[in-house]
């Protein structure tokens, strides 16, 4: 999840909720994996600058263009079904998290006005009480299949701070020491793989556990940006020496990192494992493209949301259901759920 004050992490902070209040339900179309819809080369132009900026400062990038990227799957591919969530009145809609109930989490904005975070439960859209996270930026994870959401919110000063929400009750998760605080996942044992950064932006991970920290940095790194956690202890994100060309990376249960890139990609972002070790994310081509994927067992496999402009996938559960965003042609980011 991206922070209030940069773009290149979970909690994007484009456009800010405890009271579950009912609020409608979503919009929602399936369409197959072979759609063909024609793409505008500038607005796809400038949806795909916006995504990729948002998740790695780049200040543009090449015009999207649609065809076969890097991670195309030859053989033993899955098809799809794509399920598109906005929430009512809202002007974007991101997901950042799905449980094995299929209930969501992720962030809403109406008009040019500040995120706020929301769930999906139920059929139906609930808004997080802004008298809680404030007005200023805030975004929701999980829920965890215990019903704990999780996230990050701006306070007046413009400082960010993580939260938690388990059983009604709300705490505020900081790192001491540091600025700004993230809490990207919490696995059903309440372990949390979380982020800080001070006044230099330099993102650095934490595993809290037990209420004992252990930092998370890939020996050689700028910066080491943890987004995952499943209930094994295994931790997924990125890693990069240039913001411009990230690097996905793995950390065993045991504390063992490996990088994975998708083959060919000039940045990959990793953002969610689940139990059965299925890891998420999105990458950018030698072309400029921006798509999500899936990796399952050294395999990748593109997930473009069909007619998209740019696909972000950034969660999955224990079903192999993913949820994410998408840009539209006209640069607009919508919710969606992937099915097998």
């Amino acid at each position: 999840m991206s922070s209030h004050h940069s773009s290149r992490n979970r909690f994007i902070a484009a456009a800010g909720l405890l009271t579950l209040v009912f609020a409608g339900s979503s919009s929602a179309a399936t369409s197959t994996e072979n759609d063909t819809t024609p793409f505008a080369p500038t607005t796809i132009a400038a949806a795909c600058a916006d995504a990729h900026a948002r998740v790695q400062d780049a200040a543009a990038m090449a015009p999207c263009r649609h065809g076969t990227s890097a991670a195309d799957s030859t053989s033993g591919s899955r098809t799809y079904s794509y399920q598109t969530f906005d929430y009512p009145g809202a002007s974007q809609t991101t997901l950042w998290g799905i449980n094995d109930l299929n209930e969501l989490s992720g962030q809403y904005s109406v008009g040019t006005g500040a995120a706020h975070a929301m769930v999906y439960r139920h059929g139906h859209f609930e808004p997080l009480d802004p008298g809680v996270l404030g007005d200023y930026f805030s975004a929701a994870g999980g829920p965890t299949d215990f019903g704990t959401t999780f996230g990050a919110y701006a306070d007046a000063t413009g400082l960010q701070h993580g939260f938690l929400i388990q059983r009604g009750h709300f705490s505020t998760v900081d790192f001491p020491g540091h600025l700004n605080s993230n809490v990207d996942q919490v696995n059903l044992f309440g372990a949390i793989a979380g982020v800080y950064w001070d006044a230099d932006g330099t993102y650095h991970g934490v595993l809290r556990e037990g209420g004992h920290d252990t930092p998370i940095d890939v020996a050689g790194a700028r910066e080491t940006y943890p987004l995952g956690i499943n209930d094994k202890g295994e931790i997924v994100g990125y890693w990069d020496t240039d913001p411009d060309q990230t690097h996905g990376f793995y950390r065993s249960a045991d504390g063992q990192f490996s990088t994975i890139d998708v083959p060919g990609a000039a940045a990959t972002v990793i953002f969610e494992i689940n139990d059965a070790g299925q890891a998420v994310g999105y990458y950018v081509d030698a072309s400029g493209d921006i798509h999500g994927f899936i990796e399952t067992r050294g395999q990748f496999q593109n997930l473009d949301v069909p007619g998209a402009a740019a696909t972000l996938a950034t969660a999955i559960n224990n079903l192999g259901v993913i949820a994410g965003e998408y840009f539209d042609n006209a640069g607009t980011r919508h919710g969606f759920v992937a099915t097998p």
